[in-house]
């Protein structure tokens, strides 16, 4: 599955503080099971009305009342490996050979009384030794329950010798653009420090942080979070925790990144097991295009188009086709292309769901059996070349591209047996069509869920035909995979 990026991502920064900062994974080793629920739902006393004024004595019940909960985490590695991607950014020494020693500061909080600790993942990576601080002073060693890196999240458990003050967790699907919030944290090795901001933004998809793609639907704040404050609580006024402080914009001010505690909750139960058991629909996917969306009659950015379904795995067996478009995974309506690889690799092992499908049109459900996420997922392979020479045949100047036909080479090689269609032989680089992620090589067996035939001249007439402004929808074969793409001509 894919997910969108953009230019912001290149800017944004995990929010941990390193002295020098460096990749951080906790010790691990038998843990002892984890009760039935490790955290509290609601607010512990009377909740604060959020639409209230807020006044000064606001901020202030709230920190009193979470400060005690918030963990000051610092993490120590030394060895051989890599450094963190975030070390030379914020510099610091290193030791020949790649070896790097250093000491790195994060936050978490309490959300269980045996002494469960939420943070980032990042704050944890690969650490020899995590020492947890509360806010009475006192210090204990922590080891890593479970760590899951879609969603930058880690469960970490110590044993308290004092009565813990946990932080009840909220519904982060009922906070509202403009509400006032609050973060605590370890900002700058600052320990407990205390900020306040609104929600600025919800449904940040775009935000990528690190080099590995990620899941959550960040919050965006302006409440001031710094390196240091990563795995912090983001609190509502409700006296609730909303999201988990992870990254910052470091070109900006006052643009910080909360994944929503909602997110989180969903893959608790399974941090508290060890491992997060990842489900797998076995497709590729993408957004609806705005004009097919329109042509359809679909809400903007609603829906997610299968541009690929893989051999041998769920989708493939349920009879998912490449050009379907999901509308709704069981009782969820798909409001956004990349609802569906949130619900599909969160429902569960093994789980059977139910897909409602947009096809040529139409409507139907289809029940998929999911399966376990693969180690080796099969990997996207480059297009088949040319034949060699130069290129010949039937060229579609609008379109900035050129077809041939397809030579018995590649029909053995893509193992398309006597099904016909027409191989791109050259297209324009700033076309549409390769803008749409169409290649020299591809080969095009369907035109708008027509077959194309086998003859680069007619298949030409028929993408002329096509009025501007329209909708150009291709079936293709690359390698050993078809895939769907969309494009308005």
């Amino acid at each position: 599955m894919t997910r969108a990026t953009t230019t912001l991502c290149a800017t944004l920064l995990a929010c941990a503080l390193a002295i020098p900062l460096v990749a951080a994974q906790g010790p691990r080793g038998a843990q002892p099971k984890a009760p039935s629920q490790l955290w509290t739902d609601g607010a512990q006393g009377t909740s604060l009305d959020p639409d209230a004024p807020v006044a000064i004595g606001t901020f202030s019940k709230l920190a009193a009342r979470f400060s005690p909960a918030v963990v000051n985490i610092t993490t120590r590695r030394a060895g051989q490996g890599r450094s963190h991607p975030l070390f030379n950014l914020f510099g610091g020494p290193g030791r020949p050979g790649g070896e790097h020693f250093g000491t790195g500061l994060g936050t978490g909080f309490v959300i269980h009384a045996d002494g469960y600790v939420l943070t980032n993942h990042h704050v944890i990576h690969e650490a020899n030794q995590i020492e947890v601080k509360l806010q009475s002073g006192n210090s204990y060693e922590a080891t890593v329950v479970g760590s899951w890196q879609p969603l930058d999240v880690a469960l970490l458990q110590f044993k308290p010798d004092e009565t813990l003050s946990v932080a009840p967790l909220g519904d982060s699907d009922r906070v509202a653009i403009g509400e006032w919030v609050v973060a605590i944290g370890n900002a700058m090795g600052l320990n407990h420090t205390v900020t306040a901001g609104i929600v600025s933004a919800k449904g940040r998809r775009e935000v990528q942080p690190g080099r590995e793609p990620m899941m959550a639907n960040f919050i965006q704040t302006d409440a001031s979070i710094n390196p240091g404050n990563s795995g912090g609580p983001l609190i509502s006024t409700r006296g609730e925790v909303i999201g988990i402080n992870t990254a910052i914009n470091a070109a900006g001010q006052g643009i910080g990144f909360a994944v929503p505690i909602n997110m989180i909750k969903t893959v608790i139960p399974q941090l508290a097991t060890g491992e997060v058991k990842r489900s797998y629909l076995g497709v590729r996917v993408g957004p609806v295009d705005t004009a097919l969306a329109k042509k359809l009659g679909l809400a903007p950015s609603s829906g997610t188009l299968i541009r690929e379904v893989l051999p041998n795995l769920p989708g493939a067996k349920a009879g998912l086709k490449a050009g379907d478009i999901v509308i709704a995974f069981d009782d969820h309506k798909i409001t956004h292309w990349e609802d569906l690889p949130w619900y599909a690799s969160t429902a569960g092992t093994q789980q059977k769901v139910r897909l409602d499908v947009l096809r040529r049109g139409k409507t139907r459900q289809i029940s998929v059996q999911l399966t376990h996420f693969p180690d080796n997922r099969p990997a996207s392979a480059s297009s088949p070349g040319g034949e060699g020479g130069e290129p010949r045949g039937a060229a579609i100047a609008a379109l900035g591209l050129r077809l041939g036909p397809l030579p018995a080479a590649t029909r053995r090689q893509l193992r398309l047996g006597k099904q016909a269609g027409v191989v791109v032989l050259d297209l324009k680089r700033d076309s549409v069509a390769y803008l749409a992620g169409l290649r020299a090589g591809d080969v095009i067996l369907q035109l708008n869920y027509e077959d194309v035939g086998g003859a680069p001249a007619r298949a030409a007439k028929k993408l002329t035909r096509i009025r501007k402004g329209e909708i150009v929808s291709l079936l293709i074969r690359r390698d050993q995979r078809q895939i769907f793409m969309a494009f308005p001509r």
